[in-house]
Order: structure tokens, then sequence, then C-alpha cells
């Protein structure tokens, strides 16, 4: 607000004071629909807020008058512009109330009320205002008519806070602050990417503010980095030194959420005192795109003292992520074509992403095998935008083949474990099969040997078949984990990959440390137990290592069977770049997770002999 408008607060006239023996109302505006603003008076300050006809909130402004009678801002909830509802407040053991008609004579607009009774305080009770106002509305900014309330907060925050000066980015400046990337974990959450320098003191405080006002630190737990640009923008000017790890990746805290775009801003705070500020870019809300920024900085983790930052920053990061879009997604469409079986053995889970002529493939070997002809076929599709072409497809399909499925089309992508978990909730047979959709039969007679190998197998968990590739070389015989020389993380991988089909330990069924997600075979209900896949991993890698860790906690164990073979295409839908960046994140996680059992798994499983 310009320094005009800031006149000093009033205080509450005589009328005021005398409209109720322990207190009255000075003036009030409406910041919601139902979310009434007021700044009242009382007799002494409020031991508690009471719930009459309207919750009251409560924050003593620190102004006292000759007689001892104290100024308060509350929040009251209920009534509407037409209809205000009446204040009520505990105080002292007795009760102020200010009834209908005195709050309306009382309402101005919210611009007023600020400048009037608010802009005049002290800069630190300004601060406490606004922090107070952010955590109070909180719930109702998450609500219907939540946006236009962040926009009113917006205008309050530019009017109460204390303004910083304006951060110069110049050679010859001793200090300078950048935002280079603002993304939205959640609603209160943001990753902030930039560097901030200061060549008089360091710097001792790096504050995010919301356009609404709520804060959160960077400083403490961030990523610092060196920024080697930056330090050479800087010798190009005055012979000014500052720290070279100028660089910074925090995850912030906010005190509320937010719903605004533009308007953030970060406060940069040396250890002399001196501050500044910068405006951050508009905030970046698609969780997609979000996800692919932080897989992009995770390799800035391999050096220093990164490590420890993979589990305070990124982890938590990209698993809010992953459940945000997980929650995001619903089944939004089932369609049967053909009679499904009355009592199924099994159940085929198929995730469908944009290769629906896969689907055409799978069901004419499908129409082969009067076992799998017979189960329960179910097809995630998981790219809806091909939901017109797959419903013209389907019924031919069906037509053709006579194999009965069903068709569930996601409302959005979901990924490899919300696909399965989605598509196995829709489930009938006891036990339960997860495929790709790129995985082919090689012969009849597959499911069934699978079944009989399950039943026959005690403590099974998983169970797995053996996988080839279009050459006839072996892609999946069972996994194991391994260490690289040098590395400390566990990697998936798979026994025999590229020997010969015939192999002879490649034909031996076998208790192994893990096996693929692309054909796994378990009891629904102890998939329905553990939860189905955990959507902490990115994009359908170490699911299936990870349920296989599960199972074992559970005292289950997972095999492999040969005599059940099938041709896996192996990642036809799954771009090559995207599969890099999100291996080299999933590889830590899972030892992140699990790397003292893994240990432990590998020393129960002796090596297999070629």
């Amino acid at each position: 607000m310009p320094e005009a408008l800031r006149t000093p607060a009033r205080s509450s006239s005589a009328a005021g004071r005398r409209s109720a023996p322990a207190g009255g109302i000075v003036q009030a505006a409406w910041l919601g629909e139902r979310l009434l603003l007021a700044v009242a008076w009382v007799a002494q300050a409020p031991a508690r807020s009471a719930n009459g006809s309207a919750a009251a909130d409560v924050l003593p402004l620190g102004l006292s008058e000759a007689d001892g009678s104290t100024r308060l801002l509350t929040l009251v909830r209920g009534g509407a512009p037409d209809a205000p509802p009446p204040l009520r407040l505990a105080v002292g053991g007795r009760t102020i109330a200010c009834e209908p008609d005195k709050v309306a004579t009382a309402v101005v607009d919210l611009r007023t009320l600020v400048r009037e009774s608010l802009a005049g305080l002290e800069p630190g009770t300004r601060e406490a205002i606004l922090a107070w106002l952010v955590r109070g509305v909180a719930a109702e900014a998450s609500e219907p008519g939540g946006y236009s309330l962040c926009r009113r907060l917006r205008d309050v925050r530019d009017s109460l806070r204390e303004p910083r000066p304006a951060a110069v980015v110049a050679a010859e400046e001793p200090r300078g602050v950048q935002v280079d990337a603002l993304l939205a974990i959640d609603a209160a959450s943001c990753w902030v990417k930039g560097w901030a320098r200061d060549a008089d003191a360091p710097v001792e405080a790096l504050t995010l503010v919301s356009p609404e006002g709520a804060r959160g630190e960077l400083l403490e737990g961030a990523l610092r980095l060196a920024r080697p640009d930056v330090e050479r923008f800087y010798a190009a000017g005055a012979d000014i030194e500052g720290d070279p790890r100028s660089g910074f990746v925090a995850l912030a805290e906010l005190t509320a959420p937010s719903r605004l775009g533009t308007g953030w801003l970060v406060e940069m705070r040396n250890a002399l005192g001196e501050a500044v500020e910068v405006e951050a870019p508009a905030i970046v809300r698609d969780p997609l795109a979000v996800r692919a920024a932080i897989l992009g900085d995770f390799p800035l983790t391999e050096r220093g003292a990164g490590e420890a930052a993979r589990a305070r920053l990124f982890e938590p990061a990209l698993s809010r992520l992953q459940a945000r879009l997980a929650a995001a997604v619903e089944i939004e469409d089932v369609r049967e074509h053909g009679r499904p079986p009355r009592d199924p053995e099994v159940s085929i889970v198929v995730p469908l992403y944009r290769r629906i002529d896969l689907l055409e493939h799978q069901l004419l070997q499908f129409a082969r095998d009067p076992q799998v002809a017979g189960s329960d076929i179910v097809y995630v599709l998981d790219s809806p935008e091909d939901a017109e072409a797959l419903a013209r497809l389907a019924p031919e399909l069906h037509a053709l083949t006579g194999v009965p499925f069903r068709v569930a089309t996601l409302s959005a992508n979901a990924g490899f474990s919300g696909a399965n978990n989605l598509g196995a909730s829709l489930a009938r047979g006891r036990k339960l099969l997860l495929l790709n959709s790129d995985v082919l039969p090689a012969a009849r007679g597959w499911l069934g040997a699978m079944v009989a190998f399950f039943d026959a197998t005690p403590r099974i968990g998983a169970l797995a078949p053996k996988l080839l590739y279009e050459d006839d070389s072996l892609q999946h015989a069972g996994m194991y984990f391994l260490r690289a020389p040098g590395s400390s993380l566990w990697e998936n991988m798979h026994y025999f990959k590229g020997l010969a089909r015939d192999t002879p330990a490649a034909n031996v069924a076998r208790r192994v440390p893990t096996v693929t997600g692309a054909c796994l075979m378990l009891e629904r209900a102890r998939w329905e137990r553990l939860g189905g896949l955990r959507d902490r991993f990115v994009q359908g890698d170490y699911e299936d290592s990870d349920l296989c860790l599960r199972l074992r906690e559970a005292g289950l164990e997972s095999w492999y069977v040969p005599e059940a073979e099938l041709y896996h295409l192996e990642a036809q839908s799954y771009p090559g770049e995207l599969r890099r960046a999100t291996t080299r994140y999933n590889t830590w996680l899972q030892t992140h997770l699990w790397g003292e059992q893994i240990a432990a798994a590998m020393d129960e499983i002796p090596e297999v002999p070629l």
C-alpha cells in the first residue's frame, strides 16, 4: 500500500465503547461469502473464543485505551453480506454480544478496514496479523470460493507487509538473489531453485512469501550448490567476493495453503540484519511438469552433501507428487465386451497406455487358450485421449476373438502403479495376474502352468514366468539385486538376460529375490491387504520389487517358473529418455527404503550357476 494510505489506526469511538457493557464492534469487512473480518474492543483481553451463533477467532492487536479496554481482530464465520452474523466473544467469564444489526452498521469494504484500522499499526503487529489471518482462513481457501478469498488476502498482504528494498542483480552490487524455478508440490509446499549471495555478511535467512502472505523458510535443509555462472557474473564487475555455494534447491513448507499463481516473493536477510526481496516467477502447478523438473534436478545430489538431500528433499517432494497424481485419477467408465465369467480363478489386469494396437495382438493369442479366455480380463486405458479409438476397436475385437473382457477408462494418466491398482479394484478372481500390454504368449498353457505351480508351492507370495525377447533370447528368468562396483545403490537385474532360451539354469523353477511386474501372479486377498503397488516410485520402475520385498516382509517368497513362456517386447510405450531419468531416482529410493532387507535377501539365496 502507498505510504499515504497508511494512516494511523483509529481509536474505537466512544459510541462504539458504549454499545455494550463489556465491549463493542468498530469495523467489519467481508473476506469471503461467509467469512467476516471484524475489529472490536473489549474491556479486558479475551481469555478464549466462544461459539455463539457464529464462531469467532481472536487476535489482540496490542492497543489499549486509557480506560484499559483492548482492541482486537476477529474472524466470524456465518451469515452473508445481506444478513451479517452476530458477534460472540467470551471475555473474563462474560459474553460480549453484538447483534446482527449492530454488525451490519459496522460493515465497510475490506480496503477501508485495512487502511483505517490496521495499516497504521507497528510493522511487527502487521506481520502477526498476516500470519494469523492466512492460518485462520486456510480451510476456506481450499473450498468453493477460495480463489476469490485468496485474491482478497493478496490485497491485504500488499497493504500490511513491510516491503524490503528490491534486490538488484548487478556485478557491482554486494548482494543479490534470484529464483530460477518455483514449483508447486501441493497447496502448502513448493520446490524452489535459485541463488543468493551477499559479500557483506553471510546469508542468514531466505523466506518464500506466498501471494496471500503465508511464509516458508528455504535455507533450513536446503541443498547448497556452487553456481559458477553466478560467480563468473560477479567476477566481471567489482572485486566483490561472496560464498561460492550461492545456489540452492529447497523444499518450502508454507504456513498455509496458496492458490494464486503470481505475486510470490523471496526475502533475503544477512547476518547484519540487512534485507532485500525479489519477485519469484509464476508458480508451475502442473504435477507432471513439476515431477519432470524435480527429476531433472536429481543429478545435483550426486556430489558433495547431496546424499542427505535425497532423503530430506527429493523423496518427500516426489512422494507427495505421486500421491497427488494418484488421488486425482479415477475410473471414469467401465464397458463389458461379452459375458464375463461368474467365478473366475484368475483376474488378469492389463494397463494400456497409447499402444492400443497391442490389445489386438494379445487378444488373438488369448483366444487360442481356453484357460486364458475363461479368465476375468480387465484392460485399463491409462491414456484417456485414446478412449474414442478404443471404443471403436474393442467391440470388433470381441466379435473377432470371442474373448470376453472389460475396458476401464481412467480420467487421466495414472502411471504403472495407479493403473494396476485401479484395475485390480475391479478384479473378481481369487488370484490376480498383473500383465503388461506388450507381453504375448509363446504357446498355450502358460496360465495353467502358473496356476498349478502357485497352488502347489507353500509360502509363495509372487510368481513370474519366463519372458523372452523377439529373438528367443531370455529377458526374464527371475530377478536379483546388484550393487555395481563403486556404487552403494541396489539395482534390479535379470538372471541370464540375453542368453539362449534353452540355457539349462534358466529352465529350473526356483526361489528368487524378486520378479518382474510385467507378468506377476499373487493372491488377490494378499494384494488387498498390502494395498497394491505403492505410488512412491515414478513411472513403472521398481514397484514390482518393492511389492516382492513387502511380501518377503510378511514371510512369503518370490518364485520363477520356466514352464510358462511369454514374449515381452519391453517398454514399447515408455520413452527411453524418461526411463533413464526415473530409473536414477527409483534406484536410489529402493536402496533408501530397503537397503538392509535387500542385502539379507541376497544372502538367503545362493548364486545360480549357468
